[in-house]
């Protein structure tokens, strides 16, 4: 079960609300450093999620840390904390976003135990996969940090 099909259900859109928006290519969705506690599920299109990263005290570079598409979601970390925003979301392709309200999720799922539940599991799993293939990378990056200093 995707996650837009349980923010489809009733009792969910009785209680939280959120809406689709359209983003042409190449526009920005989320800023980073930007406040926000908004959900963001792509219904259709790609997106590409970019940091920027400190690379000397005055030069810094925009990277690439992941590709998104139809189903898949993000802006969960401000579900769950007041801090900014971590990274910029740009959309790749034209592209339908459904924007979540975090507040009114995170309530319905604390008034509605087991659909939250359902929805707190699906977070969950994609984010222990992101973990996941974020481990892959820090390992790889180390191991080549390993190899130049020695």
């Amino acid at each position: 079960m995707s996650l837009m099909s349980l923010l489809e259900d009733a009792q969910v859109k009785e209680n939280v609300q959120w809406r689709v928006k359209k983003y042409s290519a190449g526009t920005v969705i989320v800023e980073e450093n930007s406040p926000g506690c908004e959900l963001f599920v792509i219904c259709t299109g790609q997106v590409h999620i970019v940091t920027r990263v400190q690379i000397t005290a005055d030069y810094s570079e925009e990277t690439e840390i992941a590709k998104l598409v139809e189903g898949e979601f993000f802006g969960e970390i401000g579900l769950f904390s007041e801090e900014l925003r971590t990274a910029s979301v740009v959309a790749e392709t034209d592209c339908e976003v459904a924007m979540v309200d975090g507040s009114a999720l995170l309530d319905f799922m604390d008034s509605h135990p087991e659909k939250g539940y359902r929805i707190m599991r699906h977070l969950f799993e994609a984010l222990v996969e992101r973990m996941r293939i974020n481990n892959i990378r820090a390992n790889t990056i180390m191991g080549f940090y390993k190899r130049e200093a020695s």
